[in-house]
């Protein structure tokens, strides 16, 4: 899944490092791996519910899918969340159960051999270029028969004292549900931040194919641009010198300084390839 190497003291080098001092690579098949484990092992990251589905898994859009540790440890299946209050309706006040649930998340590097991308997008995945999808199913109980039953407070007048207001009414019931996949393309670069060469991604393009009103749809595929650019760059940057590929203590050393490899000899760095993505580093020694 992930790749090192060095070039080789007495003078023979490594294919990789023919051009720099420290080449590193991780593969498609090893995050999408990582992902899955992460998704089984830890649901409660990926799905989200209110107390009531939360309690009666049952209830759910999709069944969480989880190794025996998270029964075994008392792990929880779903994060819980508050119910969803119907904006203006106070007297009394009334709010929806429901779950959002992430059940596929994948990537794929180029030349792109796992994700099809939709005819929006312009298939096939551009050189240097990633690709990405997850899927996501949402779920509201409408709960009708119970809301029918809702008697409003009075307005007030006089001698009328309304009751205090209290927790919301939440109807019970099944949810209905839907399911989204959301596209992405994006590629690599390194920038300058706090002083560091630091590996970030850009997002160049989000599509959810699902959405039909072109207004929702846009505002949608924007509203998850922005979010999905901003989680990777909060999540998903890191400064060259420590990064997910590699962490030697003496490439901190005062007198070390890490830098990316220069293009030329380095055609691309890093690069979007061989369904890998690979870093290429030179480092300078200092007296």
């Amino acid at each position: 899944m992930i790749a090192i190497g060095f070039v080789q003291a007495w003078g023979r080098v490594m294919p990789y490092t023919s051009n720099c001092d420290l080449y590193a690579a991780v593969n498609e098949a090893g995050i999408n791996l990582v992902a899955l484990h992460v998704m089984r092992q830890r649901p409660s990251l990926v799905n989200y519910a209110t107390a009531a589905i939360a309690q009666d898994p049952e209830l759910a859009c999709v069944q969480v899918v989880a190794t025996p540790d998270v029964s075994l440890y008392d792990n929880p299946l779903f994060t819980t969340e508050p119910p969803l209050p119907l904006l203006g309706v106070e007297t009394p006040p009334v709010a929806l159960n429901y779950c959002a649930q992430l059940t596929k998340a994948e990537v794929d590097f180029y030349p792109g051999d796992i994700i099809t991308l939709p005819a929006e997008m312009n298939p096939p995945l551009a050189q240097q270029h990633f690709a990405m999808t997850a899927q996501l199913c949402a779920g509201l109980v409408c709960g009708w028969d119970e809301l029918g039953k809702v008697q409003p407070w009075p307005p007030q007048v006089a001698g009328f004292a309304p009751p205090q207001k209290g927790p919301p009414f939440v109807p019970s019931g099944r949810p209905t549900c839907f399911c989204l996949d959301a596209f992405v393309i994006g590629h690599v670069g390194i920038r300058q931040l706090f002083g560091f060469p630091t590996l970030s991604v850009s997002i160049d393009a989000v599509d959810v194919p699902e959405i039909a009103p072109p207004g929702m749809k846009a505002a949608l595929d924007c509203y998850l641009r922005d979010t999905i650019q901003l989680v990777l760059l909060e999540q998903l940057t890191f400064p060259l010198v420590h990064t997910f590929f590699f962490d030697f203590s003496f490439l901190s050393l005062p007198n070390i300084t890490v830098l990316p490899a220069p293009n030329p000899p380095v055609p691309n760095n890093p690069a979007i390839e061989d369904n890998q993505l690979k870093v290429f580093i030179d480092f300078e020694v200092g007296p």
